[in-house]
């Protein structure tokens, strides 16, 4: 079986079932964990699943039929014009925190340029997108998180405690004025409620789907925030309620981004 004809049999599976094990999937198609672990990344990368622990669920708004990784799937658009627009929030001589997640990459993308810039950050992605550029750069220790490509854990949490930041992004799983910003798992909140302390601003990167969702894990309430960057779906009265409390909100149009 050809690798895009498992990975649609994937699809239809999650859409029925909502969640799918890693396990299941070996046991399924008689492969091994790593093509299975490889299926699921791909599916990420183009937006239309997330991985969670042991498995991975359906991305809000999947297609039946997934599209080819040269489109970048379902929200890539919105990602790429709130990474694009982010972006021109760090100014030469910053140094910048950047948490996990495909659209903090959409981020690191534009700010390879910048110059004198420091970043820190505990994504590998980050890391691959960046390590070749002028960018002084910092990787933050601990366990690696195979399903997420980043590090987490008690000793990437303890490293952050010797830095400090102009300017720290981080992503969201879930968004609502009441609880916060949340997160699939525990390690990825803990890594993001860490990561604010250490900022003098904090940028929360999400689109608007993501918003009036609550995710397994708190990471934080969202006055912890800054500055939201979002995609130009997001409701007016999400808009309306973050102003009142005092946060900025961006938003991005994905049309408009060339």
């Amino acid at each position: 079986m050809l690798s895009q004809e498992r990975q649609s049999q994937i699809i239809s599976i999650l859409e029925k079932e909502h969640v799918i094990k890693i396990t299941d999937v070996v046991k399924k198609f008689h492969v091994s964990h790593e093509t299975v672990r490889r299926d699921l990344e791909t599916l990420q990368e183009q937006g239309l699943v997330k991985r969670v622990y042991g498995g991975a669920i359906l991305t809000e708004g999947t297609p039946s039929n997934p599209v080819s990784p040269r489109s970048g799937g379902h929200g890539y658009a919105e990602r790429r014009a709130i990474g694009k627009l982010a972006a021109g929030l760090v100014h030469d001589g910053d140094t910048v925190l950047l948490a996990m997640g495909s659209t903090i990459l959409e981020v690191a993308k534009n700010i390879r340029h910048i110059k004198d810039l420091t970043v820190l950050t505990n994504s590998i992605s980050v890391l691959n997108e960046l390590v070749d550029s002028d960018v002084t750069l910092y990787l933050l220790g601990g366990h690696v998180s195979s399903a997420e490509h980043h590090m987490d854990g008690q000793l990437a949490l303890q490293t952050l405690q010797f830095f400090n930041v102009d300017i720290g992004f981080v992503g969201a799983g879930g968004v609502t004025i009441e609880t916060g910003v949340s997160d699939y798992s525990y390690e990825a909140a803990q890594m993001i409620q860490t990561m604010l302390t250490r900022a003098k601003r904090t940028v929360l990167v999400a689109q608007s789907e993501k918003f009036g969702k609550n995710c397994f894990s708190v990471a934080c309430p969202l006055n912890a925030i800054h500055t939201i960057v979002s995609d130009n779906n997001l409701s007016n009265d999400y808009i309306k309620a973050i102003q009142e409390m005092g946060i900025e909100v961006i938003l991005a149009s994905a049309e408009n981004n060339g």
